[in-house]
């Protein structure tokens, strides 16, 4: 009776295991089904203001960045103020990017941008930017 638990144990693992292998996608580079340009369709303030480092309350001003890139994984574009923005795509359309300037004039903080955001089948990007003062929603479409 050992035996055959045993062996039915080893049966069921060898089953579970071309049960998870039949379940994992092929490899493929990463994002690489995204690559191409992307034309920016819609830009939308987040928040309409933000606190100055005066502490005064300031207007978010509208933004339109340039074209999104995509190649092999590796997303670029160039903000409204002329920021070149770096990131990877994922297998699953997952946009992630950052940027991190030096610090200002005086020492304030430096300028952190970030970027997250999906691709969809049919070539649409939605991105939201956040950066030390103001956010921003973009919609790019192949």
């Amino acid at each position: 009776m050992r035996k055959q638990i045993e062996l039915l144990w080893v049966v069921g693992l060898f089953g579970l295991s071309a049960m998870v292998n039949a379940q994992t996608p092929s490899a493929s580079p990463l994002g690489a089904g995204f690559d191409g340009t992307y034309r920016l369709v819609s830009s939308a303030k987040v928040n309409a203001t933000y606190v100055t480092r005066g502490g005064q309350m300031g207007q978010c001003p509208d933004r339109s960045p340039g074209p999104l890139t995509i190649a092999k994984g590796k997303a670029r574009y160039t903000s409204a103020t002329g920021r070149q923005l770096t990131g990877t795509v994922g297998p699953q359309g997952e946009l992630a990017m950052r940027l991190v300037g030096p610090p200002g004039s005086n020492g304030y903080r430096p300028t952190e941008i970030s970027v997250d955001g999906t691709i969809d089948g049919s070539g649409t990007v939605h991105a939201r930017q956040r950066s030390n003062s103001c956010s921003y929603d973009f919609v790019w479409q192949r």
